[in-house]
């Protein structure tokens, strides 16, 4: 890992901008930003591993972070993403002593890390500062309840195209036309979020490619029709 620096006068105005931070006093803000540090990781590299002590909160300056926690015999239980200008994790705020999984960079990664015990300190004692908490996880549960929604469904068809709609709704611009996935993803990647086996997950991916809805070229995603999907995310 690349040495931690502290933070220029322009990621100062950065992250005193973002909602994390707007509703601190000054004096409060310049205590955090005195532990706050700046790091640079390339592709591969883990930011921290599952049950580490918490004592850092990372905000994703640039890049992509994987999420995974895994159970006792090295499977794969939970798999998430995470793109740049938001801070993980926000489970387990206020209570927790250990990361519940781990963070893997999977594009070249610039991030700050943020001291928890501070954080959490300052946050307490400003209402503005946890109404911005608790909309966040509001956002993150809302995301988290289609998930649990779609996975239930018994076909596993549905449950690989609901889980690249996710994908869509929750990483990708939310641009005109076709969309590209902003890292690579593997076929055992899509068939731990959904639940199913690479050679189903394979099937499905052929299917949608014959029906023109996404495009696949070595590991890069990209959707087509991105209304096709988003029918999945409705309530």
């Amino acid at each position: 890992m690349t040495e931690k620096q502290m933070i220029t006068r322009e990621q100062y105005h950065f992250l005193r901008n973002l909602e994390e931070f707007q509703h601190f006093s000054i004096e409060q803000f310049d205590q955090l930003v005195a532990r706050i540090h700046y790091r640079k990781v390339p592709k591969g590299q883990i930011l921290f591993f599952e049950d580490d002590i918490r004592d850092k909160l990372f905000l994703i300056f640039s890049g992509y972070v994987k999420v995974e926690q895994h159970d006792s015999s090295g499977t794969f239980l939970y798999i998430d993403y995470v793109k740049k200008d938001r801070v993980i994790p926000y489970g387990g705020m206020f209570q927790d002593e250990r990361y519940h999984f781990s963070g893997l960079a999977i594009t070249d990664v610039e991030y700050f890390t943020l001291p928890t015990d501070l954080y959490e300190k300052f946050c307490l004692t400003n209402v503005h500062q946890m109404k911005m908490l608790y909309q966040r996880l509001s956002r993150l549960l809302h995301v988290h309840e289609i998930r649990l929604r779609n996975m239930v469904t018994s076909s596993a068809i549905e449950r690989v195209t609901q889980a690249l709609a996710i994908l869509l709704y929750d990483i990708c611009d939310k641009n005109e036309g076709k969309v590209q996935l902003p890292f690579a993803i593997t076929t055992i990647d899509i068939a731990n979020m959904s639940g199913t086996t690479r050679e189903t997950v394979s099937h499905v991916l052929r299917q949608l490619r014959k029906e023109g809805v996404i495009e696949m070229e070595k590991h890069h995603l990209t959707f087509c029709d991105k209304e096709y999907f988003l029918q999945y995310i409705k309530w």
